[in-house]
């Protein structure tokens, strides 16, 4: 029996995402699914390259190697379409987007905007750890640092200070104010751990992008970026927070490889986007 990319393909969707649950979220596919295509893998090559049973669900040696000529392949699959994509004069086709899910709101104009002009599909992908610029698994990013990585490049878009918001309600209750905080799965981020020191009367933890509802509807105050907030008018700030908070300030970049940054239907998403976060930031 042949060894097929297909397969090795999921084999190395497992390894990247850490787990058989995080690579069938990626792959669009069920557990089950993945487990049969590796089983199949394994049947090809005689011998077992997942680890099976309680507290495992790691590679085995095999498993590792497989893995490895897999990102060896997807990587020279991306790098052959990145160019051929580099190569493209009009602005028509498919142009894929990655950022965080906190910036959806920045998102919706010009997405709208470019596919009502051109001949377009804008393929967004939301995630804090999305596919590579780098790797060309991805035209365009939009990522929070302090500066692009190397293999990038990028377009600085602006500041992104944050404050602490609530409503007028959430804000004055008495004796003292309520905090919707970050899940426990985001605990290791900056923003987390300045929750963990500041934020004393924790009503609810929850995703960041339900986190900004939450706030908005009265649940208590919130950590939050002050471009999001702006976007809520029922938000006021709590200034007593703001020089607290003055360390968690980022900037957030728009991102693409140096071989894209010229094709016209990249220039165009990368030029929509930068307008609409420069006239919010």
């Amino acid at each position: 029996m042949s060894i097929l990319w297909e397969d090795v393909r999921y084999l190395e969707a497992v390894a990247r995402a850490g787990g058989v649950g995080g690579a069938a979220r990626e792959l669009g596919v069920s557990v089950s699914t993945v487990y049969r295509r590796i089983a199949i893998l394994e049947a090809a090559v005689g011998t077992p390259c997942l680890e099976r049973g309680p507290g495992t669900g790691g590679l085995t040696e095999t498993g590792a190697m497989l893995a490895q000529v897999g990102h060896r392949m997807r990587k020279a699959i991306a790098d052959v379409a990145g160019q051929v994509h580099a190569q493209a004069t009009e602005i028509v086709g498919e142009v894929s987007l990655t950022t965080v899910e906190a910036l959806l709101p920045f998102l919706v104009e010009p997405i709208a905007e470019l596919t009502a002009q051109y001949p377009l599909r804008v393929s967004l992908i939301l995630a804090d750890s999305g596919p590579s610029v780098r790797d060309r698994e991805v035209d365009v990013a939009i990522g929070i640092m302090r500066r692009p990585p190397p293999g990038c490049w990028g377009v600085r878009l602006g500041k992104l200070p944050y404050g602490v918001f609530g409503t007028t309600a959430a804000v004055r209750r008495e004796p003292e104010p309520q905090w919707v905080v970050r899940a426990l799965s985001e605990r290791s981020s900056p923003e987390s751990a300045w929750e963990r020191e500041h934020a004393t009367h924790i009503a609810t933890r929850a995703q960041f992008s339900a986190l900004v509802s939450l706030v908005a509807g009265g649940v208590g105050v919130g950590l939050i970026p002050r471009a999001i907030a702006a976007l809520h008018p029922e938000l006021v700030e709590m200034h007593a927070y703001r020089e607290r908070v003055a360390p968690l300030e980022r900037t957030a970049w728009l991102l693409t490889h140096p071989d894209l940054r010229k094709t016209p239907r990249v220039r165009v998403l990368m030029d929509a986007l930068a307008r609409r976060f420069r006239a919010a930031l």
